[in-house]
């Protein structure tokens, strides 16, 4: 961790009493939190729609894909879309959903040797309570009390997106990296905590049921995140709603569940909504899991949002 970069009160945040890491943290997240992610889902037609070999901000071609994933009451279709960087015959990747469009240029990211693999994350599962086109997760049987969220349907689509990449030419999935923002850091930590094949986790700005500590008093909180974003989690975890002392697990597991594969965590000092100091606390918390170097973290001037320097800083700590 950069500790010579924060800011000076933080230097004196205290841990908060937490609960101890178990064998079975995992499981005690999906059943508390984001809900069981079913079986089933895969990859079975990968068709090359069109290849598109303009030069994207001086970097990278750009290669566009068609999947259609088979669930079990219906097809999953996503139009996807790899930035590859110039010059390099196989490129490692990094998976990422994305909010606005495919189109979003990642050329510092090219110019760091990597290719990024991306959809739009409504293309997996639509960010409403009540969506009036269903997403994957109607793909699937009947929903049973530990159902999974919307959050755990990304986490699911980045590992579908995985498996992509491993269909595609000038990318290797040697060490592959998944990488998320805000909600989307939220997916990024819970996959990177089921699927062992990513080799390192990035959060950014992931906050409440991302990175942040619900024992640290500060940003949002379970009444906050579950009045409006009643969809992203299985319903009892409202329960826990200004008595988060009570709830049996805490963000620093997840970050330790992942282990000994790699985490990395990213703030900025200024997103009081995602409780920086609660993230920070949370890597101070999970750190005993990893080995040297096995976690990092950086926070910066700002506020909520991803923005080159978050993506180099991670990316610096995946190639070491």
């Amino acid at each position: 961790m950069r500790i010579a970069s924060l800011p000076e009160a933080w230097r004196h945040a205290e841990v908060p009493q937490l609960p101890a890491i178990g064998p079975h943290i995992v499981d005690e997240f999906a059943r508390t939190i984001y809900g069981r992610t079913p079986e089933g889902g895969q990859l079975t037609d990968l068709v090359l729609r069109s290849r598109d070999n303009s030069v994207l901000d001086g970097a990278a071609d750009r290669l566009r894909h068609h999947a259609v994933i088979a669930c079990p009451l219906g097809n999953l279709e996503l139009d996807t879309i790899t930035h590859l960087p110039t010059g390099t015959s196989s490129a490692p990747v990094v998976v990422a959903l994305n909010f606005k469009d495919n189109e979003e240029p990642y050329a510092t990211v090219l110019e760091a040797g990597y290719a990024v693999l991306t959809v739009d994350y409504q293309q997996i599962e639509p960010d409403d309570p009540a969506p009036t086109t269903p997403g994957v997760r109607a793909l699937f049987p009947t929903k049973t009390p530990e159902s999974w969220g919307a959050v755990a349907a990304w986490a699911w689509g980045l590992s579908r997106l995985l498996d992509i990449a491993e269909h595609l030419d000038r990318v290797h999935t040697t060490n592959p990296v998944v990488l998320g923002h805000s909600r989307l850091g939220k997916a990024a930590l819970w996959a990177g905590a089921q699927d062992e094949r990513f080799a390192v986790t990035v959060a950014n700005g992931s906050g409440c049921c991302g990175a942040s500590l619900f024992r640290h008093p500060g940003g949002e909180d379970i009444a906050a995140i579950t009045t409006k974003f009643p969809h992203w989690f299985v319903p009892s975890f409202s329960t826990y709603a200004g008595n988060e002392n009570n709830l049996p697990v805490d963000q620093h597991q997840l970050l330790a569940s992942i282990a000994p594969r790699r985490v990395y965590i990213a703030s900025a000092e200024d997103d009081a909504w995602a409780d920086p100091i609660g993230e920070y606390l949370a890597v101070v918390a999970a750190q005993p899991a990893f080995a040297p170097n096995g976690i990092g973290y950086h926070v910066r001037p700002g506020t909520h949002d991803l923005l080159e320097e978050d993506w180099l800083h991670a990316l610096d700590f995946a190639k070491r």
